[in-house]
């Protein structure tokens, strides 16, 4: 893990939370969120940035309105791996 540190002026701090720590927390799950939603991370690593489950990834977009960034492209290719399976 690569650490960041990110200095701010006490006042803006407090807008994000009570704590450092939880400031901190938040200014994380907002960057995981814009860079889901700019499609520069992908569900994968947005899991293991903020360290959730799968299950806890997917709530935590969903709560955050992060639509999927699945393609028709990705359904055919997905189909195709399916017929590939054996049953």
């Amino acid at each position: 893990m690569v650490e960041i540190m990110v200095k701010l002026p006490e006042n803006v701090a407090g807008r994000f939370d009570d704590t450092p720590e939880a400031a901190g927390r938040q200014l994380l799950e907002s960057a995981a969120i814009e860079g889901y939603r700019s499609q520069r991370l992908s569900r994968g690593q947005v899991r293991e940035m903020l360290r959730l489950e799968w299950q806890q990834t997917e709530d935590f977009l969903a709560s955050h309105d992060c639509p999927r960034h699945y393609t028709l492209s990705d359904l055919d290719d997905d189909r195709e791996t399916l017929a590939k399976l054996p049953l």
